[in-house]
């Protein structure tokens, strides 16, 4: 009931935090994170609502919103560039992603500022309609990158097939770096495996200084957690004169 009324009601918003280069500190992109109205009117986060419409049959609808909304900021602020997620049950169902890449397609000035996010474990779980949509975004001009890289198991053999740009590492191994020797060599590993195949790689939920030297150290090209900002409602880019952008 809450989904549909959220829906019903335009109560979804985005938040936006920033994904920053490694060595500067500049951010790259914002990544769009999903939020809801309540009620109440307070704005709460939605994740603990995508396995639940997921199970209902209502998640194709939400990743809808999602993409709409980000076209609509898209337009609105022209220095923005945002990734988004896609749901697994979306990217892997050939019945509904053409409503994704319709909509994306008929905003083709848009999609270089645009980055699609689909997490490692849907990826692996149908490689060949993954790769089928990841295709569709790559030749409307889209980004792709993987979420939550290191979560599953991808093999060589699997991430050269998957035409991405962008690695995610999975916030679980990149927290409390300095502190934990395993996870240090695990996600140095996997920096190291994603420069084999030429590909970006984003470190998230960096929260302090010492695991972001740590990830400087080995190559990471950018990071994202709240040592560089939390995610905000505010939009931190100027909106489109009056006639633009629309």
């Amino acid at each position: 009931t809450e989904i549909v009324r959220c829906l019903r009601e335009n109560r979804f918003r985005l938040a936006y935090q920033p994904v920053v280069d490694a060595i500067t500190g500049v951010p790259a992109f914002h990544e769009a994170l999903l939020r809801m109205e309540d009620s109440a009117g307070e704005i709460i986060a939605a994740a603990h609502l995508i396995p639940i419409a997921e199970k209902l049959g209502l998640v194709r609808l939400i990743d809808r919103a999602v993409v709409q909304m980000t076209i609509a900021a898209l337009h609105k602020h022209p220095d923005a560039r945002l990734s988004l997620n896609v749901s697994g049950t979306t990217a892997t169902d050939p019945r509904w992603y053409p409503q994704i890449t319709e909509l994306i397609a008929s905003n083709r000035s848009l999609t270089d500022r645009m980055i699609v996010e689909i997490t490692e474990t849907v990826a692996l779980g149908d490689l060949r309609e993954t790769i089928r949509f990841v295709e569709q975004l790559r030749d409307l001009g889209c980004h792709v990158a993987i979420d939550d890289f290191g979560a599953g198991y991808t093999s060589f053999r699997n991430l050269r097939a998957l035409p991405v740009d962008i690695l995610k590492l999975d916030g679980t191994f990149c927290s409390d770096l300095s502190g934990n020797s395993d996870n240090q060599y695990f996600v140095k590993s996997l920096i190291d495996l994603a420069h084999t195949f030429k590909l970006k790689t984003v470190a998230e939920w960096v929260e302090n200084e010492p695991d972001a030297a740590l990830l400087r150290q080995w190559g990471v090209d950018l990071m994202q957690g709240n040592l560089f900002g939390e995610a905000s409602l505010d939009a931190p880019w100027p909106a489109a004169a009056d006639g633009e952008g629309a």
